[in-house]
């Protein structure tokens, strides 16, 4: 019962990451999120196309989508999400971006965050809908 909570908590970090973009829109890119030689940690290890994204006392090793085929991609096709990681969704400009599970095998958490940094709205334990055509899929 435990790991289980423990487990939604983490998934619930990790989507705070693609959320975030989502609503700081232009301000707001990858780099803001990744971590310097000023003192701050980014380990030289650390994969390409990926960036530490500390929320709170949550620390998410997170892959970055900033591309258009990369957004729509999303997590689909992944039977799991490793404890840790996420997702981080970057775009170009300032709006209300909306996500679906296309594909999508394991319920997440998604969270929208304002240019403030400050949660606005989440979406907890969104479900999978396997065999749902495009237009057929919920939009959040």
């Amino acid at each position: 019962m435990n790991s289980v909570k423990k487990d939604l908590a983490i998934i619930f970090g990790l989507f705070i990451l693609i959320v975030a973009l989502l609503a700081f829109g232009q301000g707001l890119t990858s780099l803001g999120f990744v971590k310097d030689e000023g003192g701050q940690t980014q380990t030289p290890e650390r994969q390409k196309g990926f960036v530490d994204v500390g929320i709170k006392t949550l620390n998410v090793n997170a892959k970055v989508a900033s591309k258009p085929s990369d957004r729509k991609k999303g997590l689909s096709n992944l039977n799991s999400l490793p404890l840790g990681e996420g997702m981080l969704f970057v775009f170009e400009n300032k709006s209300t971006y909306s996500f679906w599970m296309k594909d999508m095998k394991f319920a997440i958490d998604i969270i929208w965050i304002d240019e403030s940094k400050r949660v606005v709205d989440l979406a907890v334990n969104v479900p999978p809908e396997p065999g749902r055509d495009e237009d057929e899929l919920t939009m959040y």
